[in-house]
């Protein structure tokens, strides 16, 4: 049986507050959980939205129109084939001396000419005209693949070496990246030449000439056709 404490009565407002003791705690954990739903719920939306605004990485690589390219075109801008570079060789009689030996500065860092200062990073060239392919006894840093060109340093070899290395000796070790012109190259022939004792004579090769052009059709027919 319960009864009363008359000492300490209980306010009846007190017993309403201690009879919903733990409500807040529940409103409170139903108030999170109805946010986090929300929360998901918004950026589901904003997600599916955003995709039929945004168009797709499949769609934004694959807009615009394709453009075909004739094949004509694509052979020319591949080059099948460089273009045939002018020999020097028909240069090289009227070439100057003193042109070439300031040409040869290029070259000074790793040749030299004068019998007398040995070798550098590469041979001394003295008497290279007519001699052996990688035959200078006193160096053997030799590339292989300039030992595999073989033969003799002949006008030809000088002349396309010259124009690149890389072309008779392509896994050489030869940096110099060329003389380009064929003026140019003739001029370093003539001076090698000078630094070589009894070099071969210089096979005679004419000139290349500029292709004529051929005359037109038109022209042609008006010259068959009859005067009236």
């Amino acid at each position: 049986m319960h009864f009363p404490n008359w000492a300490n009565p209980v306010n009846p407002d007190d017993q309403i507050c201690i009879g919903t003791h733990g409500m807040p705690n529940k409103m409170t954990l139903y108030a999170v959980i109805a946010a986090f739903w929300l929360a998901f719920l918004a950026i589901l939306g904003v997600n599916l939205i955003g995709g039929f605004i945004m168009p797709h990485e499949e769609d934004v690589a694959t807009t615009g129109y394709p453009v075909e390219v004739p094949e004509e075109d694509v052979a020319v801008a591949a080059g099948d084939e460089p273009e045939e570079r002018p020999s020097a060789l028909p240069l090289i009689a009227s070439a100057s001396v003193d042109d070439g030996a300031k040409s040869f500065r290029k070259c000074q860092s790793c040749h030299q000419v004068d019998p007398t200062a040995g070798n550098g990073t590469g041979p001394n060239l003295h008497n290279v005209v007519g001699a052996e392919i990688a035959s200078v006894g006193s160096f053997g840093a030799y590339s292989d693949s300039l030992r595999e060109i073989g033969g003799a340093w002949t006008y030809e070899k000088l002349d396309d070496y010259l124009e690149d290395p890389k072309h008779l000796a392509p896994k050489g070790t030869m940096s110099f990246i060329g003389l380009k012109k064929a003026p140019e190259r003739a001029a370093v022939i003539k001076f090698l030449m000078a630094n070589t004792e009894n070099p071969p004579p210089v096979p005679e090769i004419a000139a290349e000439e500029p292709a004529m052009e051929e005359p037109a059709m038109e022209d042609e027919a008006a010259a068959e056709t009859p005067a009236e």
